[in-house]
């Protein structure tokens, strides 16, 4: 139960007290309905309420409380006559049932009466009969909207309460003999709500004098076994919890008010429960012990939901510091990269720098591996997603995991043809299933068996689970299980953080599993675990189904040969390095370069330069003017440039769909081969509609 139902329980046993006592104390039957009508219209916003009395010749409804309702309409319903046709509440009187009317103006039920409601906005009707304890109608109590609608569950729920406590406080004024259907009616209610009910002495050991017999379903305990031992209060709250609790007690003691503690009970099943405990002083002058009267809610659920945000949000920001280093890691590593690349073009392969560039360049290749992993975790790597047959992907991974597991690990793949189509990046997610076989396997240093399943699961509804909000749907679930060491508690916490490792110094990055759960993330899925110290570990990946069939693998047939050209690129690029590696580079391969140290710069050299424009390369994150809205700008003013974005920080939301623009992006750190071969796919691709301005592009054209 989420917190807003827990606040409208509270809030409804609350005032159900309240309501009595007012009854009880002889308040005015006006007052304690007007406070009825105004309780139900504080919980449902727009809602007006209306209670209206039968006389006692049973056949005329008056007006008696309406806080909310216009005058003149109260004034115009004051002496209507019940029947089969006479509006909502006239209606409801005469069946002796609720009403619903969702349309005031179209309802037959309404015909005659609508010219009431309808000047005054009065659309929707649903009215209750008020009944007595012996059935006889008392009167009516009436909700209404100014939109069509009709109710919901809390709305029958406030209701039912609403027009039971009316139906009391009718008859106590008209009778004085219903204080022990009060009390009765008012403990079916109590045992009928979702949490339990308790009156006791206040004190740890204070005697327990009444709990619901809601403690058997929820804590596993009869009522009498409860009530038998006045120490089962503070003998099943949680050891860790009990200073809380009875330094609230202690608080309540001294203070008195409202007694309200959050702490976890064990379960007679040893489950651990998380319970809110609210009470308050029970007036009762013939008792020597003060008594508190109380009502514990399970929040454990919500506790969850708690934990799972907190931990979402620690990722999240995990996630931000890492996608920011490794965009300015890449950002150096491309420098570093560039200059090996550049070295290896200026010395012949007998030179003794040759060996170092080469070695550069390796190492350059090791590091963009593990920014890689970074912007997994982040959920900021360029994926490149399309249909598969998961089977498949399973089957090309268990083949390649036996070479390299060892020979003490036995592996077995289940999988079947049948399985749903998913869209995902084919490389991203074999290497999350490697990632979690190769920890599997290192959870095993003596041997044992490692089981990567493959399954179809339709989820019918949603519901939080152990990986936070599950939506329904069909799902491919990939599930890859160990029997080695398992995790305590304490590393299950924090396994999916980046650079946490329980590998000693040296082998492990700890980004192996925080890029397997960015991965999963920004594929749609999502991943959970179960773990037990000393009985292995299993993880499972959901992916959702796709729509359409498996998508072939598009080889790429350009050769890197041909990479050269001759048109005027503007290369745009605040590190000055790769700005000056970059344009050298071009050059070389004969285009026409122009250089722009930032967006700005860009546009001034877009607007004087008396040329045609090819192309325009951009890095994505740039100070006062990056890449998107230079892009977005440079469409303007020359609608036939091509973009080509760059970046070691892939801005997904920046570049989307509803961008506006026909875009390409390359990551950082790349090869310059690569980069000119992207070039010249761009270039080479279909033109866009569209003209120079100025006449730019005849003038060009005419040279």
């Amino acid at each position: 139960m989420d917190q807003d139902n827990h606040q409208l329980l509270g809030a409804l046993t609350g005032f159900y007290k309240t309501i009595l006592e007012m009854i009880n104390s002889g308040t005015g039957l006006p007052a304690v309905l007007e406070a009825l009508c105004r309780f139900t219209e504080k919980q449902f916003p727009g809602l007006l309420c209306s209670i209206l009395l039968l006389d006692a010749d049973g056949k005329t409804l008056h007006h008696s409380a309406a806080p909310s309702l216009p005058e003149p309409y109260n004034r115009l319903v004051d002496g209507l006559q019940i029947g089969p046709n006479a509006g909502s509440c006239g209606t409801a009187a005469f069946r002796r049932e609720p009403v619903i009317v969702t349309d005031i103006a179209t309802d037959p039920l309404w015909r005659g009466v609508a010219e009431y409601a309808l000047p005054y906005g009065l659309k929707a009707c649903w009215s209750t009969p008020i009944l007595s304890r012996t059935g006889s109608v008392l009167g009516t109590f009436a909700v209404y909207y100014r939109e069509i609608r009709g109710p919901h569950d809390q709305h029958r729920n406030i209701v039912e309460c609403a027009t039971h406590l009316a139906g009391l406080a009718i008859e106590r004024e008209r009778t004085s003999a219903d204080l022990l259907a009060a009390e009765i009616r008012y403990r079916t209610l109590v045992e009928h709500l979702p949490a339990i009910t308790y009156i006791a002495e206040v004190g740890v050991l204070g005697r327990w004098l009444y709990v619901s017999p809601q403690i058997q379903t929820i804590l596993g305990f009869s009522a009498e076994e409860w009530l038998a031992n006045s120490s089962n209060w503070i003998n099943h709250i949680h050891p860790e919890d009990r200073d809380r609790a009875l330094s609230a007690e202690t608080l309540f003691w001294e203070r008195g008010g409202v007694y309200r503690a959050e702490y976890r009970m064990i379960a007679r099943d040893n489950r651990v429960l998380w319970f809110r405990d609210d009470a308050t002083y029970l007036r009762d002058a013939e008792r020597e012990k003060p008594i508190m009267q109380g009502v514990l809610y399970d929040i454990t659920e919500h506790k969850h939901l708690e934990d799972q945000l907190r931990q979402s949000l620690k990722m999240e920001a995990i996630g931000k510091l890492a996608g920011g280093v490794a965009h300015d890691f890449n950002n150096l590593l491309m420098i570093i990269h560039g200059h090996s690349e550049r070295i290896l073009q200026n010395v012949p392969p007998t030179d003794s720098s040759y060996k170092d560039a080469c070695e550069i360049r390796e190492a350059t290749g090791r590091a963009a591996s593990l920014t890689r992993q970074l912007l997994a975790f982040s959920r900021k790597q360029l994926l490149q997603p399309r249909i598969l047959n998961m089977s498949t992907v399973v089957s090309e991974v268990g083949r390649m995991l036996q070479r390299l597991i060892g020979e003490n690990i036995e592996l077995q793949v289940v999988t079947t043809s049948s399985l749903w189509p998913v869209q995902v990046d084919q490389a991203q997610i074999e290497q999350a299933i490697l990632n979690l076989a190769l920890n599997a396997r290192d959870a095993m240093p003596n041997g044992g068996k490692l089981t990567i399943e493959a399954g179809n699961e339709e989820i019918a509804e949603a519901h939080v689970g152990e990986a936070g909000y599950v939506r329904p749907g069909k799902y491919v679930v990939l599930t890859v299980t160990d029997n080695g060491v398992g995790m305590d508690s304490q590393t299950q916490s924090h396994i999916f953080e980046p650079f946490f490792t329980t590998k000693e110094l040296g082998k492990g990055t700890g980004l192996g599993l925080a890029s397997v759960y960015g991965t999963v993330k920004q594929s749609g899925g999502w991943i959970s675990f179960h773990s037990k110290l000393g009985h292995g570990s299993s993880f499972r990946i959901y992916l959702p189904q796709a729509a359409g069939g498996e998508e072939p693998v598009k080889l790429e047939t350009q050769a890197l040969a041909q990479i050269q050209g001759s048109e005027t690129i503007l290369v745009v690029e605040d590190e000055d390095e790769i700005r000056e590696i970059t344009s050298e580079y071009l050059q070389q391969q004969g285009y026409n370069v122009l250089i722009a140290t930032n967006g700005n710069d860009a546009l001034e050299i877009a607007q004087r330069y008396k040329g045609l424009i090819h192309l325009t390369v951009t890095d994505v994150v740039m100070p006062e003017l990056g890449g998107r809205e230079l892009a977005q700008q440079l469409k303007k003013l020359r609608p036939r440039t091509k973009i080509l974005f760059t970046s070691g920080y892939p801005e997904h939301d920046a570049l989307g769909e509803n961008s506006g623009l026909d875009c390409v992006l390359l990551q950082k750190p790349y090869a310059l081969r690569t980069l000119a071969g992207k070039i010249r796919d761009v270039l080479d691709a279909p033109e866009f509609r569209g003209v120079e301005p100025n006449g730019l592009a005849a003038r060009s054209s005419a040279k």
